[in-house]
């Protein structure tokens, strides 16, 4: 029993890990595209508003994203948890460490 358990975490984990991962390299490619819409009409010196209902598409998709990775996080909680449930806590599913508060608190610092 300890094995299929131990089998079916290890399965949950390498699934989780990877969609974090690539939730991240989602919000920073959809960000790069917004940056390369407005840095495109500088560039070709156009109306503002010359693809603002896209640009506008892709940072409402980019908000999705980050929304996503808030839930990607809590699911790491709730399976941490699921995780110690079943008997599990003296085994390691590929963290770098203890998994951080599903909710946090960023802090603004100055510049440099």
């Amino acid at each position: 029993m300890l094995n299929a358990r131990h089998k079916l975490a290890q399965t949950v984990a390498n699934e989780l890990l990877p969609a974090e991962r690539d939730v991240d390299e989602a919000i920073l490619r959809s960000s790069r595209l917004a940056i390369a819409v407005v840095e495109g009409r500088r560039t070709l010196k156009v109306p503002l508003t010359t693809g603002q209902e896209g640009l506008e598409l892709v940072t409402q998709a980019a908000a999705s994203l980050v929304h996503a990775r808030g839930l990607l996080a809590e699911a790491h909680v709730a399976f941490r948890q699921t995780q110690s449930e079943i008997g599990l806590d003296a085994f390691s599913y590929g963290d770098m460490g203890e998994c951080p508060p599903a909710k946090g608190e960023l802090k603004i610092v100055e510049a440099a």
